[in-house]
């Protein structure tokens, strides 16, 4: 027996299998309690300050979301400014890598309002120079305009272009089925070629614009952020150094009044000093190692105290003790991520400012990290149906800091022509547990009951219908992605990217026909708990799965294109937890014969 009063709840019969469970009723708890100047919003679910509306009162909510009174003559500021000093407290800074670049193109003004209205603490870009001294937006660290991508140009380096050419050349968001560039073929100068391609791999809604300057970027961002301009090049493939490159983004910094909300990255020492001594504040770039888990500092901690740095931003794969080198000799220190919501944990226990994520609406997650924020990306319904990308539509690839591969290998592309995300032949790399994350349904809201409903198809057929499936990964605990790295192979696995255990789920469809349900045990060993024969799948026929979990049992059912359904169910209580993949396996052993089009839609979690 358990009895309990309001504004506690209690759910379950207190059997082992349907324990009790504790809650309490915030609307009736808040609802009483809040007194003078506080108030609770039903709509928000929050406690929170009740500001007076009667004539005069200036206080107001600040753009980091606590209590701010304006001062000065005006009562309410036009624009709540937000200074690098007033960046939030360790480890909660969150900042857009590459203006969000899982979400459009690095060098897009219209991504520049994407950050702003996901209300970013810091927005990264790169920039450089032009022949004519100007500083310029440019998509990669090459300094190029712009990738195959140009109206105007296939590739060329910005430093031999004037500003006014710069800004002439109109960009496409990606070819019509590649989505990173366009092929030209033999004839690079044909006109008709350059025509609009309509999105590709950022969707097919993704503008086009012209390319910008910084000048165009500061007044965009107008101190809502920190703006960070990255000069630093790449170091084989840029035309002229860094000196150079810094040139042009000072000035608009300047020219701009931003040195109080601006950094400007760099890689070379001498370089940070030159931008402290304009009066601007230098964030050192180092370059992106070779192999995870590297513990060399790339500069010794002495001499960027001695220099004055104060902010570096160190890759993930850095080893802990780096990051805490630096941090304990006083710098600021932001991670550049893999936009895991479960990499906030590292983040915090190092002790560091922040990150700087690809995806960091889905990094900061739907308001479950308090520090963070987050805006309820929740609200997003099946993007791969409007042809987009989703919220946290990660793979093993984006762990990599990559967000554009020729085929769509990364994370699978949309196409025009029909809704869907189609996972092409090769993706995987012949690994077992390849799967792109449902981030924008992650984490699940009651992950002990629910139902995931997923379409999927063989668009081709694989060599082996034994090997070729398609399905879910489910009930893990974090986002961690579940790809079978191969450990000690310099060649699959030339980063040294740690082995995972994955904990979790695998449901399933064989191109044989068969279904199942499978489970990782703790120590990563696998095991069938059931499975059933079903016809063999047909290519371009899509067939209907529906999962079932509740706190004891599994239900996967498919239904084929004729109706006809077939279920298997396992009664296993391991793992509940919140997040899901799609998965698509061609091999487990690194063969890459058995390759296979797979298409998948129509994705809902309730």
């Amino acid at each position: 027996m358990l009895e309990v009063d309001a504004p506690l709840t209690k759910e379950g019969n207190g059997s082992v299998a349907v324990p009790w469970r504790l809650g309490v009723d915030k609307d009736s708890l808040f609802g009483d309690i809040a007194g003078a100047g506080l108030t609770y919003d039903k709509g928000t679910d929050k406690l929170q300050v009740c500001l007076s509306r009667d004539t005069g009162n200036n206080l107001r909510f600040g753009a980091d979301g606590c209590l701010y009174a304006p001062g000065g003559e005006t009562p309410v500021p036009n624009v709540c400014a937000r200074p690098i000093e007033s960046l939030p407290p360790a480890p909660s800074v969150v900042g857009a890598a590459e203006l969000a670049g899982l979400m459009g193109p690095y060098s897009s003004p219209y991504q520049v309002d994407y950050c702003l209205a996901e209300g970013y603490d810091v927005i990264h870009f790169h920039a450089c120079t032009t022949s004519d001294g100007v500083g310029v937006v440019t998509d990669y660290w090459d300094h190029i305009i712009s990738a195959g991508r140009s109206s105007l140009y296939l590739t060329q380096d910005a430093r031999q272009m004037t500003a006014a050419t710069i800004q002439s050349t109109y960009n496409f968001a990606g070819d019509v089925d590649d989505p990173r560039t366009f092929t030209w073929g033999d004839d690079e100068v044909d006109l008709a070629k350059r025509k609009d391609r309509r999105g590709g791999w950022y969707g097919w809604l993704a503008q086009r614009y012209h390319q910008p300057l910084a000048s165009d970027f500061l007044r965009k961002i107008d101190a809502k952020s920190v703006a960070l301009l990255d000069c630093s090049p790449d170091p084989e493939r840029a035309a002229y150094p860094e000196s150079d490159a810094i040139i042009g983004p000072m000035q608009a910094v300047l020219d701009h009044c931003a040195q109080s909300w601006s950094l400007l990255g760099v890689r070379e020492l001498t370089n940070a000093t030159t931008v402290q001594n304009r009066g601007m504040t230098a964030i050192m770039m180092p370059l992106k190692p070779a192999t995870w888990g590297d513990a060399t500092l790339p500069y010794p901690v002495a001499d960027l105290t001695a220099a004055g740095v104060e902010w570096i931003a160190l890759y993930s794969r850095y080893a802990d003790s780096v990051f805490t080198a630096y941090k304990d000799a006083g710098l600021q220190v932001l991670m550049r991520g893999t936009s895991r919501q479960s990499e906030y944990t590292r983040v915090a226990a190092l002790g560091i400012r922040g990150a700087l994520q690809f995806d960091p609406s889905y990094y900061r997650g739907p308001g479950t990290v308090p520090g963070l924020g987050g805006r309820g990306y929740r609200m997003e319904f099946d993007p791969w149906e409007h042809r987009r990308m989703g919220t946290g539509q990660l793979s093993f690839h984006t762990d990599q800091q990559l967000v554009l591969a020729s085929g769509g290998h990364v994370r699978g592309r949309t196409e025009d022509a029909e809704q869907g995300l189609v996972l092409p032949s090769g993706f995987g790399d012949g690994r077992d547990r390849a799967a792109v994350l449902c981030g924008w349904e992650c984490p699940m809201a009651n992950p002990t009951a629910y139902t995931i409903t997923v379409d999927l198809r063989w668009d081709t057929l694989s060599a082996s219908a034994t090997a070729a499936r398609m399905g879910l990964l489910f009930g893990a605990v974090t986002d961690a992605d579940l790809y079978s790295w191969p450990q000690g192979d310099p060649v699959a696995n030339p980063a040294g990217v740690p082995a995972v255990t994955p904990n979790a789920y695998r449901v399933y469809q064989r191109q044989n026909g068969e279904i199942g349900i499978g489970r990782f045990a703790a120590d990563g060993s696998y095991t069938l708990l059931a499975t059933r024969s079903t016809p063999a799948v047909a290519a371009g026929e899509w067939n209907s799965y529906e999962l079932v979990v509740t706190a004891t049992q599994l239900t996967f059912t498919r239904t084929a294109a004729n109706g006809t359904k077939y279920t298997v169910t396992a009664a296993d209580a391991t793992w509940r937890g919140a997040y899901f993949w799609v998965e698509k396996t061609e091999s487990v052993n690194g063969s890459t014969a058995n390759g296979f089009t797979g298409r998948v839609r129509n994705v809902s979690y309730t």
